[in-house]
């Protein structure tokens, strides 16, 4: 396991602040494709995979989760409703799958059986880990939850294994969707009923509910909320008293940062390219301290990684 640090900015003393990077053997890498390959049409043969969930689908990404979260605030606004959104966190998810629970969803919800059961059982239990830093190493111990973050299986496993959270959700005619591990809940309401949230924070309740029986935890320190609508009808609204989710009460922010694009409450996208132009910039300049040292082949290069990259 190789701790990498989350983001840039955080502090390096603080081990929370790391993602523990699976390093796995090459060879183990293609076999795990091999069979990835295979069961990524029976499981969306199944019916039963979260058809809100991006991640880890042919056809879905970062792009067509935010499209549509974005279109449904902005069908609701132009139906003169405001979007109240409350983007929840769960903490070292991909760490705290329970092998028992996972191997028997993968039976009795997705079908799968036979030698592919013993298979994907043999791949989830009885690893063990160490870590690594430098030249220095921890102690080796057994793995008991969790899977493998840099593995080619482990995000479709855990697509898999918060898969029936959709059917909860669902249940509270709330609308939401999941990438990976991060999960929006969002509702549209007319100004008038906005001060009743309670059928958001009843499904809040449940949905951390769902997480602890499923050895998972919600972070509340994480958990963000906003309010979008038009410039004419956020003014109207009462903000001030946030909203309830288990273990403490969320005030609302001006904006919110979902899957590396940055949302404010109007949708005008200025600090998504506030920030943008921010990071371009510190790249330019770092790329002008060694630009005499470059060709103008390698300078273009750089330029397209580091800059063109980003606006796209």
């Amino acid at each position: 396991m190789v701790p990498l640090i989350k983001k840039r900015g955080l502090s390096i003393h603080d081990p929370a602040n790391y993602r523990p990077i699976t390093n796995l053997h090459t060879f183990f890498k293609i076999l795990e494709k091999l069979f990835l390959a295979r069961l990524q049409p029976h499981i969306k043969e199944s019916g039963n995979y979260c058809k809100f969930q991006s991640a880890y689908r042919k056809g879905c990404s970062t792009e067509t989760a935010l499209v549509r979260v974005v279109n449904d605030i902005r069908r609701a606004a132009g139906d003169g409703q405001c979007t109240v959104l409350l983007a929840l966190d769960i903490s070292a998810a991909f760490d705290a799958v329970d092998h028992t629970t996972l191997v028997e969803r993968a039976k009795t919800v997705f079908g799968i059986n036979g030698a592919t059961l013993d298979w994907l059982r043999s791949f989830v239990t009885e690893r063990s880990q160490f870590i690594a830093v430098g030249t220095e190493r921890s102690e080796t111990v057994a793995c008991l939850s969790g899977v493998p973050q840099g593995s080619v299986l482990g995000p479709i496993l855990f697509g898999m294994y918060v898969s029936p959270v959709g059917d909860l959700i669902a249940q509270h005619n709330i609308s939401y969707h999941q990438y990976a591990d991060d999960l929006q809940l969002y509702m549209s309401l007319n100004s008038e009923d906005f001060n009743d949230l309670s059928a958001m924070e009843i499904c809040a309740v449940d949905v951390s509910r769902w997480f602890v029986e499923n050895a998972l935890l919600l972070n509340s320190d994480k958990t963000e909320a906003v309010v979008f609508g038009t410039r004419k009808r956020l003014p109207q609204l009462h903000l001030s008293s946030g909203i309830d989710v288990p273990g403490t009460r969320i005030d609302f922010t001006e904006s919110i940062k979902l899957l590396g694009v940055v949302l404010d409450a109007s949708l005008t996208f200025e600090k998504h390219v506030l920030d943008i132009v921010r990071g371009c910039h510190f790249h330019i300049r770092a790329l002008r301290h060694i630009r005499p040292l470059l060709t103008l082949d390698a300078a273009k290069t750089f330029a397209v990684a580091i800059v063109s990259s980003r606006l796209e």
